[in-house]
């Protein structure tokens, strides 16, 4: 601990202070069993189960005096104190005694509580409520304020952006809802429709326009006036459709096939996309004055950056397919749901819902169903393995998930590894 009067030293640092709050604050975000928020206890003092009862966490698998943290060299770092049931950081148990760092989003569990470090947090202290169908008790702190300023100051048109299966449809209604437009709301899944048919579906078209065309018809965004519309992988835009786009966002109406003049329309575009667009401006497949009408971004956090909402995400889910999620009559282990909270999810909270359809709702949530499902094995009793076995597994290996397999660690936590030294 820093020395009452004396400046710190080389391995002695004051962590980040109340003055630095628009930088956010070093935290601990209890996942499991219930969500809530820890300060960091004072440096150097043993914690335990007091400490989590003062958030209303009782476990008693936890002991008096636990761990404790402590802010040397620069960097955050954890010491297990003897605890009866042991600490664990990343699925791996710590040797009690030892002084070992932490990095933002590492995971530790104690007794039966899961718990996320956070060394600059800036969101609320208390869990909330979903946004709409998106659960994120801490992990969407930023997407509910651009949310927020969208109903606020009426912004439109919106770009959603973010990985694929984190929930961006879901989102454009909200973003909906914010501007007073979801009573008239409609989703096109750009990708779905034919580029043949894509420009007649979104702008309509007259009377003999084409072959067949014996009646006129309106287009889905004429038909949307005074609402909204949701275009959904707009990446994959034809680019023959986009400067007619690109003059709806600029407010001069739409021009439907065999059209002779443009016709007004009131419609909010919400859009979003799983590619980085930037690219495909350069790539010459999206144009450049399209994506800057877009001035209004949101983007949603994959999965694998907030474990935090791991199971409260995992509980909705499970109770829109199940019924309640009853821990007085259904096993829950916590080892199960701290292997999830180190995985990768590459599809994001599309792979969590297969997780939980994969489950015998009258088993709960074992560990060793996890394991099957996933395809790996807990192993927290092995050390943690460094950059340089992992590095050499991969080359072994010939790919990051084999090399996890190998290493018994989850290929989520291997590449947070790899990154740590990137320093990502």
């Amino acid at each position: 601990m820093t020395r009452p009067g004396l400046p710190p030293t080389t391995e002695e640092h004051r962590p980040p202070t109340a003055e630095q709050a628009d930088r956010g604050r070093p935290v601990l975000l209890a996942a499991f069993p219930e969500s809530a928020a820890l300060p960091t206890p004072p440096l150097g003092k043993p914690v335990g189960r007091l400490w989590l009862a003062d958030a209303g966490i009782v476990d008693a698998k936890v002991s008096g005096q636990h761990l404790a943290f402590m802010f040397e060299g620069g960097r955050w770092k954890v010491e297990d104190l003897g605890s009866r049931n042991f600490t664990y950081r990343n699925g791996h148990r710590l040797e009690a005694g030892t002084k070992v760092p932490i990095e933002d989003g590492t995971v530790l569990r104690i007794g039966g509580t899961l718990l996320v470090f956070r060394e600059a947090y800036r969101g609320p202290l208390r869990p909330v409520e979903p946004l709409g169908s998106l659960v994120g008790p801490f992990g969407l702190t930023d997407v509910r304020a651009a949310v927020a300023a969208i109903g606020v100051r009426r912004m439109h048109p919106v770009l959603i952006e973010g990985p694929t299966g984190t929930g961006k449809e879901a989102l454009a209604q909200e973003v909906a809802r914010a501007l007073g437009r979801l009573h008239k709301y409609t989703a096109v899944n750009v990708a779905g429709i034919p580029e043949t048919l894509f420009e007649g579906q979104l702008f309509g078209w007259e009377r003999g326009a084409f072959s067949g065309s014996v009646e006129a018809r309106p287009g889905v965004l004429r038909s949307h006036h005074g609402g909204a519309v949701f275009l959904d992988e707009l990446g994959e835009l034809p680019t023959s459709s986009q400067p007619k786009l690109l003059r709806v966002l600029d407010g001069h109406g739409v021009m439907s096939l065999g059209g002779a003049r443009e016709l007004p329309v009131d419609v909010a575009i919400v859009a979003a996309t799983n590619r980085d667009l930037t690219e495909c401006v350069e790539r010459g497949t999206f144009r450049r004055d399209l994506l800057a009408r877009f001035t209004y971004r949101v983007r949603l956090p994959s999965l694998a950056k907030r474990p935090e909402d791991l199971f409260a995400m995992m509980r909705a889910l499970w109770e829109r397919r199940y019924g309640q999620l009853d821990f007085g009559r259904m096993r829950v282990d916590v080892e199960a749901v701290e292997l999830l909270m180190l995985q990768g999810w590459p599809g994001n909270v599309r792979d969590l819902d297969r997780v939980v359809a994969s489950m015998d709702p009258g088993m709960g949530i074992k560990l060793s169903a996890v394991e099957q499902v996933l395809g790996v094995r807990a192993s927290p009793a092995a050390p943690p393995p460094t950059v340089e076995a992992i590095e050499k597994a991969i080359a072994e290996a010939g790919n990051k998930s084999e090399a996890a397999r190998r290493l018994g660690i989850s290929r989520g936590y291997l590449q947070r590894r790899l990154d740590e030294k990137k320093g990502k």
